[in-house]
């Protein structure tokens, strides 16, 4: 807002109109600056999942329903022919046969007597009842006929407290919290109702610290091998520690994740995880400049939130370009769909016709947007959402359309994406963590889930071989 000259601030249109007839310019320029504060607050308003990269919890029950970007199919729903289905599987060496005697025929003759001539077979499923076992160590005590003393065998170095829980048990409380997102109390209330003992939070806490120390060697081998790797994914999310925020970050591959937690997003953050700053391949991520200032590696963008933004600026700005933008994109993901089924990349005839139509429509766009008399003569100002959207899609053409020529590169950026969902739901359920510390804990027991998940492992038998010193250790990004 203007000021006069005693830098106090008008208090009335009265006023205001009085001291702008000295300076009819800075009245002129007031007035734009309330009607883009206006535009700003109409924009943030419209805003959704759907046209921004807001989560969908922050949509109200106005917000309409996500459209697929999917083209439609004609075969029907569910499953296709061929599909392999997945049900249980009929077992060839079952635990415990039980025999059901036929006693007597339908047409009322004994059969008691008479042997079987074959049997009909089914199988059932079941748990065996839930309980704990207790396995007692007693460890040997001799007298010494040479020093006359008494002498006491070790016990093995895992059984440390005269009670404990087992490693089995404290796997599976691991596997609650971090894998499932149990809260302690949940969990605690869990293990009274299925195996009679109720698990303190102390316990639970310090079966989770166990498991994060054998896990150091995975996090070791993943900062080793990753930065070999061909295409990476990063993003980052906020992460609320003791009510201050911090962030999330994440690296990851098709096969492999690796999350950190971090004071915050820029370049010194990305550069102590120690990843990225080793990394000479395609980077994936959605334009934030940090990544950018590593210029050592190829950049590649989420053409997902390029599309949302793309949704925004044709429904609530009436932009036609950017409707049209976001139809090719999705022509050319289908035509890269057709290429990678049929094994056979774009030639550079096709790559170019592609190129034309982006050049094209980015020109309409900055016919509809160009800069105003005021931009261009002062600066500072602040340029439009379509402004800065068409720099981008301008300045970083080859990036964006990179995905053409490159078949390897994917579309967008949802492996990265994926890897936050359970750690936003840890967050939902606990407000916040308490310490950095617990919230590190966290990110390595997840980026070891996440990984076995990815190479199709049983995550609770692998927690298990961890705390025998025995952790899954990747060969190869």
């Amino acid at each position: 807002m203007p000021t006069r000259a005693d830098n106090s601030v008008a208090k009335s249109w009265e006023e205001l109109w009085t001291w702008g007839q000295a300076d009819q310019h800075a009245l002129v320029d007031y007035a734009f600056e309330l009607q883009a504060e206006v535009g700003r607050l109409r924009d943030a308003a419209a805003q959704n999942s759907r046209n921004s990269s807001r989560p969908p919890s922050t949509d109200g029950p106005e917000t309409p329903k996500p459209q697929s970007l999917r083209k439609k199919s004609a075969r029907k729903t569910g499953g296709q022919p061929g599909h392999r289905g997945r049900t249980l599987a009929w077992s060839d060496q079952p635990k415990q046969i039980k025999i059901h005697p036929l006693l007597e025929c339908p047409c009322g003759e004994d059969l008691s007597r008479q042997a079987a001539i074959d049997y009909e077979r089914r199988q059932v499923f079941d748990l065996p009842p839930l309980e704990l076992e207790c396995t007692e160590h007693r460890a040997e005590i001799k007298a010494c006929p040479c020093c006359q003393g008494t002498c006491t065998a070790a016990f093995p170095a895992e059984i440390s407290a005269p009670v404990q829980y087992g490693k089995n048990f404290r796997a599976l409380l691991t596997y609650l919290y971090d894998v499932q997102e149990g809260a302690s109390k949940r969990i605690s209330q869990m293990g009274e109702e299925m195996f009679g003992y109720a698990v303190s939070e102390g316990t639970l806490q310090s079966a989770r610290q166990e498991q994060y120390q054998a896990l150091a060697p995975f996090e070791e081998r993943l900062l080793e091998i990753l930065p070999k790797a061909a295409i990476l994914h990063a993003d980052e999310t906020s992460v609320p520690i003791n009510k201050v925020k911090h962030w999330a970050h994440v690296v990851c591959t098709s096969l492999l994740t690796f999350l950190s937690i971090q004071p915050g997003r820029g370049k010194k953050d990305i550069e102590a995880i120690g990843i990225i700053p080793k990394f000479t391949g395609w980077l994936m991520h959605d334009f934030l400049s940090a990544y950018l200032a590593f210029e050592h590696c190829l950049h590649t963008f989420c053409k997902s939130h390029l599309l949302r933004e793309l949704v925004f600026l044709y429904e609530q700005h009436q932009q036609q370009w950017a409707k049209d933008l976001s139809d090719l994109f999705l022509e050319m993901l289908q035509c890269m769909k057709d290429c990678k089924s049929r094994a056979a990349p774009l030639s550079q005839r096709e790559f170019s016709q592609w190129q034309k139509k982006y050049a094209e429509i980015l020109r309409a766009g900055r016919q509809r947007n160009p800069l105003t008399a005021a931009q261009r003569a002062r600066k500072r100002l602040k340029q439009s959402k379509e402004q800065n959207l068409l720099d981008r899609l301008e300045g970083y053409d080859d990036c964006i359309l990179a995905f053409l020529w490159v078949m390897d590169l994917p579309f967008t950026n949802n492996e990265a994406e994926r890897a936050f969902r359970m750690l936003k739901v840890r967050v939902k359920i606990s407000g916040c963590f308490r310490t950095l510390a617990g919230a590190r804990r966290h990110a390595r027991i997840l980026s070891y889930i996440s990984t076995l998940r990815k190479q199709g492992l049983p995550v609770l038998k692998y927690l298990r071989l961890a705390l025998d010193g025995r952790p899954f250790l990747p060969q190869a990004a």
